[in-house]
């Protein structure tokens, strides 16, 4: 009798492909955020650059059906993680160049749309070599792991370009580089940890036997007519349209979709707002109304410290929610996301040390964590009550971007016209505008059969 054969253990390559998909997202966001701050760039820049790079995130359902039509999920995967490497090393050269701040942008152009890929890859991968009840269990993985790739570039990378512009009597890690030097050598040290995480994940992932592209799927379908007639591919067109129309005819008609979409738009509208300008705060000089802190301070305040109290906030708000239901812990989980913010007014009118402004990231990250678990719950309600749940998720999440992008981008600018103290009471204010969606928003009825 014939033994299948023993599939591999998903914990020999799940983490690792979810700290591989976080890691160049943070990368992106210390380079256009953390690292053009420490080199003098405006808040308004910051703002600018730091929302636009995250367009092709926002935009990779345009290229997504590339990868079922075209190759197997794990050779995107594959391919997509070279580039990625390859857009990491970009970052990590144009650092330190004369001319870095055009460099800088271009390589996190690339490293952007090749890291989006990557996500298009590595989820679809996912739900092919998992089964059904090991992509339940672990959903919670994933999301640790991303976290952990945050850490390793927000905490990690951070960490290490300030502690190169030490002198090198300080520490074993102090080099005494300039800022610039220390950036490309930190960018530089992440990239060698990601190629490692990479050539592991070539190595260790299996091959599931149902991982084909859809176009090779159809052809074995179609047997001896691998080359459909032009009549079955003018069909088919046709189909596809008509379900894109139904798709998107049933998302944007459901009953009280005004109240759906304020809610999706708003909700979290002034967190996006203030987190865009939560590293420049921390680092711009007490002079121009910032707390001075060197980046040291800020891996270890905002991309360690606060990073860890964001996945507390998450799983408590996750597992509160599984509990006691939707339903009775939207509001509390709502104050809890937005009230956190007026700390950071008050933060920029009294100007506290490092150890204090530790603590006031920790409280508003682990409030932004356990609030947006009740957002994200929504997004999955809404979904299953639809014929078709994964496109209509993916419209939400694409809301959801597109909000978050709308709020960020504009921060700079307001904090260049009102000042940080100012800025931050106005974004808390409009934390009202997100609870009074609360008001309106549906109840959420059983899927449809």
């Amino acid at each position: 009798m014939d033994v299948p054969p023993r599939r591999a253990s998903p914990w020999k390559f799940v983490p690792g492909l979810y700290v591989l998909q976080g890691m160049p997202y943070f990368v992106v966001d210390a380079a256009s955020n953390t690292f053009l701050t420490a080199m003098g760039a405006a808040p308004s820049v910051v703002s600018h650059w730091s929302s636009d790079l995250t367009l092709p995130w926002m935009l990779k359902p345009l290229w997504s059906p590339l990868v079922d039509l075209y190759g197997t999920k794990r050779r995107w995967l594959l391919g997509a993680s070279v580039a990625v490497l390859v857009g990491m090393a970009g970052v990590a050269w144009a650092a330190g160049r004369p001319d870095w701040f055009e460099w800088t942008i271009a390589a996190c152009v690339l490293l952007a749309f090749a890291s989006a890929t990557y996500d298009v890859a590595c989820d679809g991968y996912y739900i092919l070599a998992l089964e059904k009840r090991e992509q339940e269990a672990f959903v919670g993985v994933r999301n640790a792991c991303y976290r952990l790739g945050r850490i390793l570039v927000a905490g990690g990378v951070v960490w290490l370009a300030g502690a190169l512009q030490k002198p090198p009597s300080e520490s074993w890690f102090a080099r005494g580089l300039s800022r610039p030097e220390a950036w490309s050598w930190a960018f530089a040290a992440g990239a060698i940890v990601y190629g490692l995480g990479a050539l592991t994940i070539a190595i260790c992932a299996p091959r599931p036997a149902n991982d084909a592209s859809a176009r090779s799927a159809r052809t074995r379908v179609d047997g001896l007519h691998a080359t459909p007639s032009l009549a079955t591919t003018s069909d088919a067109t046709t189909s596809r349209a008509a379900a894109m129309r139904a798709m998107l005819v049933e998302y944007f008609t459901r009953p009280r979709f005004p109240a759906i979409l304020a809610f999706i738009l708003f909700y979290r509208f002034s967190e996006s707002m203030l987190v865009k300008m939560i590293a420049p705060f921390l680092m711009k000089p007490r002079a121009e109304g910032g707390l001075g802190l060197v980046e040291e301070q800020v891996g270890f305040a905002y991309g360690t410290v606060g990073v860890v109290a964001l996945l507390v906030g998450g799983i408590a708000g996750g597992w509160i929610i599984s509990r006691v239901g939707f339903a009775r812990c939207v509001w509390p989980m709502a104050i809890a996301m937005h009230v956190p913010n007026v700390l950071f007014a008050w933060a920029a009118g009294t100007q506290p040390g490092p150890d204090v402004a530790t603590a006031v990231v920790a409280v508003e990250q682990l409030g932004y964590g356990f609030g947006f678990s009740a957002y994200m719950v929504f997004l999955l309600q809404l979904a299953r009550t639809s014929r078709f749940a994964t496109t209509h998720y993916a419209i939400s999440t694409g809301l959801m971007g597109l909000s978050a992008w709308l709020a960020g981008r504009w921060s700079g600018d307001l904090v260049e016209a009102l000042g940080f103290e100012r800025f931050f009471w106005t974004a808390s204010a409009l934390g009202l505008l997100g609870l009074a969606t609360l008001l309106f928003v549906p109840r959420l009825e059983a899927a449809p059969a």
